[in-house]
């Protein structure tokens, strides 16, 4: 949960609390209507501490999932649906002999040789367009330095419920 829509619950439940509250001080409830209001009060502390509890563990998942991400042995990218690369692991920038911040927002297309580009180019948009769940294929990546490399592409898309694939995981394994 953002801290932003974790204020914003926490604003209305204690206002609702306050409410509850503001009742039961008032008196003009009757004694099972006090009772009802006063076990609500305790089922909304029990539920918000539930959801805190969750929260906490949410973060902690978002943090290994990152964690992960980040020291993977394998060259992880992910792009959005028009290939521009939102997140590289440390892996991806080493293959690439290029920083993250020189692989973050460029099309992947851009690293791949100009021989390979073409076919490299038909593949991702036959990808896209048929909402492939899972495809590989060669291509030479242009590094900053050095030789062309051949590697194998491995992508799947991160799927939306409704309309098709929001971006696109890839796996880069290079074959020298």
């Amino acid at each position: 949960m953002s801290s932003a829509n974790s204020r914003w619950l926490l604003t209305t439940v204690n206002a609702v609390r306050e409410l509850m509250l503001g009742r039961l001080k008032n008196g003009s409830l009757d004694a099972g209507s006090q009772r009802d209001l006063q076990i609500a009060l305790e089922m909304l502390d029990v539920m918000w501490e539930e959801l805190q509890g969750q929260a906490e563990v949410l973060t902690r998942e978002n943090q290994r999932y990152a964690e992960f991400f980040e020291y993977a042995p394998d060259p992880y990218l992910v792009t959005d649906a028009g290939g521009s690369i939102r997140e590289a692991n440390r892996a991806a920038a080493d293959l690439f002999h290029a920083g993250r911040g020189t692989l973050i927002h460029r099309a992947i297309s851009g690293f791949i040789s100009e021989a390979d580009r073409a076919a490299f180019l038909s593949h991702f948009v036959g990808a896209i367009l048929d909402n492939v769940q899972k495809a590989s294929w060669e291509a030479r990546i242009v590094r900053a330095e050095g030789e062309p490399v051949r590697a194998v592409f491995s992508v799947r898309a991160i799927p939306l419920c409704k309309s098709g694939a929001a971006g696109l995981c890839w796996l880069v394994r290079p074959l020298e």
